[in-house]
């Protein structure tokens, strides 16, 4: 979640610079990987990286998978909260004296915070749930744990626990997710 967020803030305020090449190539990047079902993501990062002589394990491949994914997603929702400021305050914070990056820094970013807050944590929400799919390139994750315990006592007992402990998978998620989302809804009703 901190690598999307400092990675998809730093894009979304690079996609609105006057630099051609530069806001092309953010834009691209958020393009690129926001078109990608996370899958892909994951498979590109974790079979592509060694093809580059880049070694990493199922854990890295899978945290650089959705810090990328999630990073382009969140970069949209703050190129979109950027543009959505009046062009006047642009141009008071000039007429001030203020430079471009004080600009964005002390008049724009502040306004556009509340503005792509809510969204952000909308995204970091399905972060969390789409770490599921980390299983895909060997990662063993909570779900999988879950299955794995269910495959014992199976094993072992003869009986199955796969409901009472999908139970418990689904509520530990809610328990994640569900503040989420709520602290979301909350800050688009106190930031209208």
């Amino acid at each position: 979640m901190c690598i999307a967020l400092i990675v998809g803030i730093g894009v979304g305020v690079l996609q609105m610079s006057k630099n051609v090449l530069i806001s092309s190539i953010t834009r691209g990047y958020a393009e690129l990987f926001r078109g990608l079902p996370i899958v892909i993501t994951l498979f590109i990062v974790f079979f592509i990286l060694p093809e580059l002589g880049i070694y990493v394990n199922s854990y890295i491949s899978a945290m650089i998978a959705l810090s990328v994914w999630s990073s382009s997603n969140i970069s949209v929702a703050v190129r979109g909260a950027i543009q959505s400021i009046p062009p006047t305050q642009f141009e008071a914070a000039h007429s001030l004296g203020l430079s471009s990056l004080q600009t964005m820094r002390y008049v724009i970013l502040p306004q556009a915070f509340r503005r792509m807050l809510p969204s952000i944590i909308g995204l970091l929400s399905n972060l969390v749930q789409s770490t599921t799919l980390s299983v895909l390139i060997g990662n063993l994750d909570f779900l999988k744990s879950a299955q794995l315990v269910i495959e014992r006592v199976e094993i072992m007992q003869g009986g199955s626990i796969a409901f009472q402990v999908y139970v418990l998978v689904l509520i530990v998620y809610f328990i994640i997710c569900y503040p989420l989302s709520m602290l979301a809804k909350r800050l688009e009703r106190s930031y209208r």
